[in-house]
C-alpha cells in the first residue's frame, strides 16, 4: 500500500531545481522501496514568470506567496531551500507551529537559530532535519548521529568549503589567487562576491552545526573568529608544498580536558595526512574517537544534484515518521555549555613563507625569546609560538603566519577532571 505525502517546496534556485530532478526521478523507487508517494503539491518563488531551469510536475502549484504554501492544510511536509535567514526562519516556525515537518538546507540559519528552531519541532513534534547544510553529499550529520552513538567523539577536522579548497588547490598549482577565484567562479563554484566562501564564514556556520552534533555543545561565531585565505598567495602555498604540507582552509572543533577548543583558519597539512590530498572542491571530515579512532568522510560538498540528494533523503525519513504517527525527538539540541577557546590562543608550531619574510623574522627573534628552525632561506618554522608571541611577530614584522596542523601545546589537565560523553540524535 502506498501512502502519499503532500509536500511544499520554498524556493526554486539551484538547490530548489535540484530536489525537483531527483524527486522526479527517483519517484518510482521511493514508492517501491518506502511505500511513500511524495507529491510535490506547491512551489514558492519570488518570481512567477523568471525563466526556470526544471519543469515542475504535472499538478505542482507555482506560486509567490510564502503563506499559501506555508499555511495550507493539505501540506503535511516543507522543503526550505530559499537561502534567506530571516525570511526563512519565520516561514519555518509558521510551518513548525501548524505541525508541519520541515527539511532545510540553509546553514547560515540552523547555526544562527538552529537551537531556537529545534526546541520549537521537540514542542510541536515535529521533524526538522538539515542534513545538506553541512557538506552537501556527504551525510555526516546522520553519521555522527548513528555511527557515534555509543562512542566518545575527540576531534572532527573538516575542509567543507568547496570553494576555498578549489582556490587554495589552484594556487598550489601555480595560479594566483585572483586567477584562481576568476576560475572557480566561471566554474560556477565560487559567487559573484565571494565573501562567504574566502573568508572562512561558510566554513564557520557548518562548524557551529558539527559541534552540536558530535560534543552535544553549540559554538558561536565569535568563538569561531574565521579567517580566511585572501591573506595568502601563490607562492606561500606552492613553497609550502615544497617543504612537505598542504594548505588548507580547516574546521576544527576538538574537545579535551573537558574543554572545547575550536577553529576556522588556513593550516598546513602534512602531506603523510590523507586531509592533505583532497583537492578541488571535494570536501572531507576527519573524525577521531575512542571506539572507531580515525575515519575518514569525502564527497562532493556542493552542487544541486548532491544536495539535492541529501535533502530528499531528509524529506524521505520525515515522511516515514508523517506515515506511522511518531512523534520527532531526534533533532540535535545542545546539551553543554562549557568553556570554549580557539585554537589560535593556544602555543604551537608557523611557518614563515618568503625571503624577506624570513630574514625579517630572523632579525626579530634575537630580540625576543622564541625558538625557530630554518627549512629553507625562503620558508622558517617557529617552534611553540604562544597567541602573544604569534601577535607581536604579525605586528612587528607583518608576515603572513601558518599554522601547522598537530603542533598544538594542549594545557595541562586540571585535578579530578571527568570526560563525559554526551550523544546528541539527528
Amino acid at each position: 500500500m502506498t501512502t502519499t505525502i503532500e509536500v511544499g517546496m520554498l524556493g526554486l534556485g539551484t538547490v530548489g531545481s535540484g530536489v525537483v530532478e531527483r524527486l522526479t526521478q527517483a519517484a518510482r523507487k521511493i514508492e517501491q522501496t518506502q511505500g511513500i508517494r511524495l507529491h510535490l503539491a506547491a512551489v514558492a518563488v519570488n518570481h512567477l514568470n523568471a525563466p526556470r531551469a526544471v519543469k515542475l510536475p504535472i499538478g505542482t502549484r507555482l506560486t509567490d506567496s510564502l503563506t499559501n504554501v506555508v499555511c495550507d492544510q493539505r501540506i503535511q511536509l516543507i522543503i526550505e531551500v530559499m537561502g534567506t535567514v530571516a525570511t526563512a526562519k519565520s516561514a519555518i516556525k509558521a510551518a513548525l507551529n501548524q505541525g508541519k515537518s520541515v527539511v532545510t538546507a540553509n546553514k547560515d540559519l540552523i547555526a544562527t537559530a538552529g537551537a531556537e528552531l529545534t526546541a520549537l519541532a521537540r514542542r510541536q513534534h515535529c521533524d526538522l532535519f538539515y542534513e545538506a547544510s553541512v557538506a552537501g553529499g556527504i551525510p555526516i550529520l546522520r553519521t555522527l548521529t548513528d555511527s557515534y552513538a555509543t562512542d566518545n567523539i575527540q576531534s572532527v577536522d573538516g575542509i567543507i568549503n568547496g570553494t576555498a579548497n578549489y582556490i587554495l588547490s589552484a594556487m598550489t598549482a601555480g595560479q594566483t589567487y585572483g586567477d584562481a577565484l576568476a576560475a572557480a567562479q566561471a566554474a560556477g563554484y565560487a559567487e559573484a562576491d565571494p565573501t562567504n566562501d574566502v573568508g572562512g564564514i561558510d566554513a564557520a556556520y557548518k562548524l557551529m552545526i558539527l559541534s552540536r552534533f558530535a560534543f552535544g555543545q553549540g559554538l558561536t561565531f565569535q568563538q569561531v573568529a574565521p579567517v580566511g585565505i585572501t591573506g595568502l598567495s601563490a607562492t606561500i602555498c606552492q613553497t609550502v608544498a615544497r617543504h612537505g604540507w598542504q594548505i588548507k582552509l580547516l574546521a576544527q572543533a576538538t574537545q579535551h580536558n573537558q574543554q572545547l577548543y575550536c577553529r576556522v583558519a588556513p593550516v598546513a597539512v602534512a602531506q603523510t595526512q590523507p586531509l592533505s590530498e583532497i583537492a578541488g572542491v571535494q570536501n572531507a571530515i576527519a573524525v577521531q574517537s575512542d571506539a572507531i579512532g580515525a575515519s575518514l568522510y569525502t564527497g562532493p560538498g556542493a552542487g544541486s544534484t548532491a544536495t539535492a540528494n541529501s535533502v530528499l533523503n531528509d524529506v524521505i525519513v520525515a515522511a516515514q515518521h508523517l506515515v506511522n504517527g511518531q512523534s520527532a525527538v531526534n533533532t540535535a539540541l545542545p546539551v553543554n555549555q562549557g568553556a570554549v577557546t580557539n585554537l589560535a590562543d593556544l602555543p604551537q608550531d608557523y611557518l614563515v613563507v618568503g625571503a624577506k619574510a624570513v630574514s625579517a623574522v630572523q632579525v626579530y627573534a634575537n630580540e625576543v625569546d622564541f625558538s625557530l628552525q630554518t627549512l629553507a632561506p625562503d620558508c622558517l618554522r617557529l617552534n611553540a609560538l604562544t597567541a602573544r608571541q604569534r601577535q607581536q611577530v604579525a605586528r612587528q614584522v607583518q608576515v603572513t603566519l601558518v599554522p601547522i596542523a598537530g603542533t598544538v601545546r594542549w594545557p595541562a589537565a586540571t585535578k579530578n577532571a571527568i570526560t563525559t560523553p554526551v550523544h546528541v540524535a539527528i
